[in-house]
């Protein structure tokens, strides 16, 4: 599987993710609700089979199943925006990273310590 092909895999649950989100803001603030909801990706090949009807030998074995996050972006109920690995923020949630590269994710998340400082 290639990396373009593991990402569309990701953007799957992403999408997922979304939805149910959707299904439950719907729910409790309905006029909170704004489409599409952005989802950052890093990867450029992935958003190119999100966004394109393009068939290529390569990507023939994609499972139906994930075909749906195509669906949900060409009906404008998700749109997938390329970020660059190094500005992707949540970085700092499911990665190991420097110290300096965490200190500036975190406080770009606004994350602070228990006793209200800034990450050092």
């Amino acid at each position: 599987m290639s990396t373009a092909e593991a990402e569309y895999v990701a953007a799957t649950h992403a999408t997922k993710e979304a939805l149910w989100l959707h299904k439950l803001l719907r729910e409790l603030m309905p006029s909170q609700l704004t489409l599409p909801t952005t989802i950052y990706c890093d990867n450029q090949a992935a958003i190119k089979l999100i966004t394109s009807d393009n068939y290529h030998s390569r990507t023939k074995h994609i499972d139906q199943r994930y075909l749906f996050v195509r669906d949900m972006a060409s009906k404008g109920i998700i749109d997938f925006v390329y970020c660059p690995s190094e500005d992707q923020v949540a970085d700092v949630l499911t990665k190991a990273l420097p110290k300096w590269k965490a200190a500036s994710h975190a406080n770009a998340l606004g994350m602070r310590h228990a006793c209200g400082g800034v990450m050092d």
